[in-house]
């Protein structure tokens, strides 16, 4: 059911606010996420930097691993 006496003009000035708000965080989420993009960008390896792999885990595969189909 709908409001039986609407007067959108009066409404309109009520929902200022919150649709400012609402547009403000939509703003500082952007401003979040360019910011997590950028740290990361530049916090990132270098070319010539090892990679992330910790001390006992190893990387090459064999001749078992392989999974010779």
């Amino acid at each position: 059911m709908s409001a039986p006496d609407t007067n959108t003009e009066k409404t309109k000035a009520a929902h200022k606010t919150p649709i400012a708000g609402m547009i403000g965080m939509v703003v500082f989420a952007v401003v979040l996420l360019f910011g997590l993009v950028t740290w990361l960008s530049y916090a990132g390896n270098d070319p010539g930097e090892a990679g992330g792999v910790e001390d006992g885990i190893g990387t090459e595969v064999t001749g078992s691993d392989a999974g010779s189909d």
